[in-house]
C-alpha cells in the first residue's frame, strides 16, 4: 500500500474513532437544548449550513483561487464540526454550558450526509465540471465513517455504559491518528504549497473564517456562551472529513488545500479566541453583589 493511501486509510479511521468518542459521551440533554428551542436550531444551521457555504462560494467567485483551494474551502464548509469541537469549548464557556457544543456535533454529523454530497454538486457548478465525482461515492463515505460511529457510539453508551471509561483514549488515539497523518500529508506535500497558493489565497481563508466567527456570533443569541459555540462551530470544521471528501474529487492537490486553509484558520481565530477567553475569565472573578434588602 502506497503512502497516500495509507494517510487515507489514517484519516478515515481518525474520523470513525472521533465520532464514536463523542457518541458515546452525548447525552439526551445535550440535544434537547437544541431541539427544544426551534429559533435557537434555526440561527445554527442558518449560521452553519447556508451561510458558511455562501461565504466559501463567495470567496471562490471573488478570489483567483487554485481549483483544489476551492475543492477545500466548500468541502470544509460543509464537513460537520470537528470532534475535538465540545472540547476545545471547555476554557471558554461556564462549566456546565458544553450542551450546546455537542448538540451541534450531532445536528452537522447529521445533516452532513445530506449536505456533503449536495456540496460536491456545488463544486463541480462553480469549476465549470473541472471537478468529476459523483454525489453517491460521497455520502458512502460520509456514512460509514460519520453515521455508522454515531450511532454506535450511541448504543455502547446505552447499553454497556461501563465503556465510557475508555471514551478519553479513544479519543486520545483518534487525535494521535489524525496529526500523525496530518504531519505526513504535509511532509508529503510541501513541495506543492506553492502551486495552490496563489495572489489572494491566505486573504480568502481568512475572510472566510472572520466572516464566518461573525455569522455565528451575531446569529449566537442573547446568551455569550451561546455566542461564543455558534461562533466556533461555524469555522471549525472536521479536517479529516473534509480531506476525505477532496481526495474523491479529481484534483490530487485538493487534501493539501484542506490541511492549507486548517493552518490559517486556526491562525486567524485567535485573536477572537483569546477576547472570549478574556471576557469568561473576567465573569467568573466579577464579585457576586449583594441583594439590596433594605428597601
Amino acid at each position: 500500500m502506497s503512502l497516500p493511501s495509507l494517510i487515507g486509510l489514517g484519516f478515515t479511521v481518525s474520523i470513525f474513532l472521533g465520532v464514536l468518542a463523542v457518541g458515546m459521551r452525548v447525552a439526551p440533554g445535550d440535544l434537547r437544548y437544541l431541539l427544544d428551542d426551534p429559533f435557537r436550531l434555526f440561527r445554527s444551521l442558518l449560521a452553519m449550513s447556508v451561510l458558511a457555504p455562501i461565504l466559501a462560494v463567495l470567496a471562490c467567485k471573488a478570489f483567483s483561487l487554485h481549483p483544489a483551494v476551492m475543492v477545500a474551502l466548500v468541502a470544509l464548509a460543509v464537513a460537520p464540526v470537528g470532534a475535538l469541537f465540545s472540547q476545545a469549548m471547555l476554557p471558554l464557556v461556564a462549566p456546565g454550558n458544553f450542551a450546546y457544543a455537542r448538540g451541534l456535533f450531532f445536528a452537522s454529523t447529521l445533516l452532513s450526509i445530506v449536505l456533503t454530497p449536495l456540496a460536491v454538486e456545488l463544486i463541480q457548478v462553480i469549476l465549470g465540471g473541472h471537478v468529476h465525482v459523483h454525489p453517491l461515492a460521497v455520502a458512502k463515505v460520509v456514512v460509514g465513517s460519520v453515521l455508522l460511529p454515531l450511532g454506535i457510539g450511541f448504543a455502547i453508551a446505552r447499553w454497556w455504559p461501563a465503556a465510557k471509561r475508555w471514551n478519553s483514549v479513544i479519543q486520545t488515539v483518534s487525535s494521535l491518528v489524525l496529526a500523525i497523518c496530518a504531519v505526513a500529508l504535509l511532509a508529503i506535500a510541501w513541495s506543492h504549497l506553492g502551486t495552490v497558493i496563489r495572489e489572494g489565497t491566505l486573504p480568502a481563508i481568512v475572510i472566510i473564517v472572520l466572516m464566518g466567527l461573525a455569522v455565528g456570533h451575531v446569529l449566537g443569541g442573547p446568551e455569550a456562551d451561546d455566542r461564543t459555540v455558534l461562533a466556533f462551530a461555524t469555522v471549525s470544521r472536521h479536517p479529516g472529513v473534509a480531506m476525505t471528501v477532496a481526495s474523491l474529487t479529481d484534483q490530487p492537490l485538493a487534501p493539501i488545500g484542506v490541511l492549507l486553509a486548517v493552518i490559517v484558520g486556526e491562525i486567524a481565530v485567535v485573536p477572537y479566541e483569546l477576547w472570549r477567553k478574556r471576557l469568561r475569565a473576567a465573569e467568573s472573578t466579577a464579585p457576586v453583589r449583594p441583594l439590596n434588602t433594605t428597601g
